[in-house]
């Protein structure tokens, strides 16, 4: 039974524990979203953000870049990375995921990056000419593997805040 609460409006908003997602779901969420809006800084600290795909290798969030991308350039200055990724079936499901990025030069995790992604687009493996093709487009001398080793998890599940307001249910007890 669901009580009508005494709390005022606006306390949905500001005391947002009850709204983050459980540890199955954001997993999910991972699994299924394939972009991610990374953020970084630049030498004077200012913060930078660009949406990017991203892929999950060996369960770590990997992404690709060439040494031309200011990404590539404050990660190997500074690694401290942020990653937001949504839902792709409801923005306001989300996950933002802190850490640190590591740079690698992989022929191995580029191949892996590349079946995967392509692995998920395709709704099953590509065949050995097709996966060829591709790591071809993306075999350039100064190509980079960046993997998240994630420190925090933050997640929001604003459809379940909005229907707590919608109702007038009081989910703190």
């Amino acid at each position: 039974m669901s009580e009508k609460s005494t709390r005022p409006a606006w306390f949905a908003r500001r005391e947002i524990a009850p709204f983050v997602l459980e540890d199955a779901e954001v997993e999910r969420i991972l699994g299924k979203a394939q972009n991610a809006v990374v953020s970084w800084v630049t030498k004077d600290n200012k913060p930078v953000s660009a949406v990017v795909v991203y892929v999950l290798v060996d369960g770590v969030i990997t992404i690709t870049s060439t040494t031309n991308r200011a990404k590539y350039h404050a990660w190997r200055r500074n690694p401290a990375a942020c990653f937001c990724i949504w839902d792709p079936e409801n923005i306001g499901r989300q996950v933002t995921l802190r850490g640190t990025i590591e740079i690698v030069q992989s022929m191995d995790l580029l191949t892996r990056f590349t079946e995967t992604f392509l692995t998920q687009r395709m709704g099953g493996p590509p065949s050995p000419e097709r996966l060829a093709a591709e790591i071809a487009k993306f075999d350039a001398p100064d190509r980079h593997m960046m993997q998240l080793h994630v420190e925090k998890v933050l997640s929001h599940d604003l459809p379940r805040l909005l229907q707590v307001e919608k109702d007038g249910t009081d989910v703190w007890g």
